[in-house]
């Protein structure tokens, strides 16, 4: 597999096999003797090539390129990557910081608009972005080799291309040379990516290493990675404590594009001379939870992904559900009828939380045999119920489960559900099928129970709209739309929700470069299933079928 090609200001090492004994005496060379605080280091492996950012000569993430995909790394990670074939070609990059956090937001966050040049105006582009004036980080992708502008307040202030986009660098603006490298690309075709979220954290396990220990990186990262896969391998909830590693606390400096001073990366903040825009730092949002009244060692960083597993057997009558509370504002209410939920910062999560602290797959949810349980799948900070850190605890009704700031109410059912409505599981939310004719019924009031089941569309404020069989809902900017969506990329008239002759309601994607996403997933034409969360730009909606 080829490996990626990005962007830098100049290599100090270009492929070259490196014992990994000899990791920290190279580290060091480069940041303290060079003098090199930023940059990267590449190593391709047949499979995949696995990227690990030094900022201020320290590690602060990590990521991984395996074909088109970019995924975050804890950095423990990379090393053990690195133990398991020692042998692949090692790279290190010189940046300046404004590419180095282009660079990581690419791995870490989802590009707000994703296009291809021959369909769309890069020209039009620009000039939406510089409308709204906001901070924003554009990737150009053409075959293995990446691109990357820095915007700020809209407008492009910095290219970085390989040395094939050398030529458009001498155009007398960096607008000028964005258009000229993106139309100067073979077949004059390119992926572009624009990321309108331009903080990053450091990764979980950055804060591991105190100043002194500097000389002990890949000693230190390498016993973490080994302590994880032994709690993967614990067959016991509870797993045992490694004795060097310690975890983070979430509440680590962020990497952000904003005008301001400089970055200081963990663990000693170092000034660096200011710049427009230069990176800044902010105290990440995320505090850590209170702690329990009996201290505790922290858990290692989470495990990779274990091998899946059945989920237990639900159990008959109704199921309980969990709602997910920022605040006092409520997320997203989420049923148990499937038997378990996943919570975690991976996509592939039942209940995603998005914050750096909360580990990838940080909890489980389950219900069987008409019990509630919660474990705690070796998170970095911890899950807690009534305020009390647990490994495995069973769950009462309206026991509050605490990741991080977000709180998880377990609610148990108060009354049987519907006899008309049949749950269908599937592997993501249950989805619930309704008889048709149940919602003209409800709408004229008759007693059946099933009647009293109607669709409905939470919107971003809360606010419930009814959705009626033979009504088209309009979603979009323009002013004659029933639901407004604001965004530099939605159109007037951006999706449409709708039923089909068979009673069943779906949303369908009208125009807007921001595209429409159900759970994730963009769309052109798809069914709306109980629990469907339905995104567009920004704003993000809820279907659900209530009572």
């Amino acid at each position: 597999m080829a490996s990626p090609r990005f962007p830098a200001t100049g290599a100090l090492l270009d492929a070259k096999v490196v014992p990994l004994e000899k990791f920290d005496a190279l580290l060091a060379k480069i940041t303290r003797e060079r003098q090199i605080p930023d940059g990267y280091f590449l190593q391709a492996h047949p499979d995949e090539t696995t990227v690990l950012f030094v900022v201020n000569g320290a590690p602060y993430g990590a990521g991984r390129a395996a074909g088109e995909q970019l995924t975050p790394l804890e950095i423990h990670e990379f090393f053990a990557a690195y133990c398991r074939r020692p042998q692949s070609p090692l790279s290190f990059f010189v940046t300046d910081k404004r590419l180095l956090l282009g660079l990581m937001i690419l791995f870490r966050h989802r590009p707000a608009l994703q296009f291809t040049t021959d369909l769309v105006d890069v020209a039009e582009v620009l000039n939406r972005l510089a409308a709204r004036a906001r901070d924003a980080v554009v990737a150009i992708r053409s075959g293995e080799e990446w691109g990357l502008t820095v915007c700020s307040r809209g407008k492009p202030v910095a290219n970085y291309f390989p040395d094939s986009g050398a030529e458009a660098l001498k155009e007398p603006t960096p607008a000028e040379q964005l258009l000229v490298y993106v139309y100067g690309r073979p077949n004059g075709m390119a992926l572009v990516d624009v990321y309108e979220e331009t903080r990053v954290a450091p990764a979980g396990d950055a804060a591991l290493l105190a100043g002194e220990e500097a000389g002990r990186i890949t000693q230190r990262y390498l016993g973490l990675a080994a302590a994880v896969e032994q709690q993967a391998r614990e067959a016991e909830p509870t797993v045992p404590e490694p004795e060097a590693p310690v975890a983070p606390e979430p509440a680590e400096p962020v990497l952000m594009l904003e005008s301001a001073a400089g970055l200081a990366p963990p663990p000693a903040p170092e000034a660096v001379p200011s710049f427009e825009p230069a990176p800044v730092l902010e105290e990440a949002p995320e505090p850590p939870p209170p702690p329990a009244p009996a201290p505790a060692k922290a858990v290692a960083p989470e495990p990779p992904p274990a091998p899946a597993v059945p989920p237990p057997a639900p159990s008959p009558g109704p199921a309980p559900e969990v709602a997910v509370y920022l605040g006092e504002k409520l997320l997203g209410t989420f049923s148990l009828a499937k038997g378990e939920l996943t919570v975690g910062r991976n996509p592939g999560n039942d209940i995603l939380i998005e914050n750096v602290g909360v580990s990838r797959r940080h909890a489980l949810i389950r219900w069987a045999e008409g019990q509630g349980v919660v474990e705690d799948l070796g998170s970095a900070n911890g899950t807690f119920v009534n305020g009390q850190r647990i490994a495995r605890q069973p769950l009462q009704d309206g026991d509050e489960i605490l990741v991080l700031k977000h709180r998880l109410l377990f609610r148990m059912p108060k009354e049987k559900p519907p006899a008309k409505a049949e749950p269908v599981l599937d592997a993501g939310q249950t989805t619930m099928f309704i008889e048709r004719g149940s919602v003209p019924q409800a709408a004229a009031g008759k007693p059946e129970t099933a009647a009293k089941l109607r669709p409905r569309l939470i919107l971003p404020d809360l606010k419930k709209l009814a959705l009626e069989e033979g009504e088209a809902i309009v979603l979009g900017s323009g002013a004659d739309c029933r639901v407004q969506v604001s965004g530099m990329f939605v159109a007037k008239a951006h999706a449409k929700i709708f039923s089909d002759k068979e009673g069943q309601f779906k949303i369908q994607h009208l125009a807007g470069l921001a595209g429409t996403r159900v759970n994730g997933e963009k769309i052109s034409e798809r069914v709306l299933r109980h629990g469907d969360e339905i995104e567009i730009g920004k704003q993000k909606f809820l279907f659900r079928i209530e009572r």
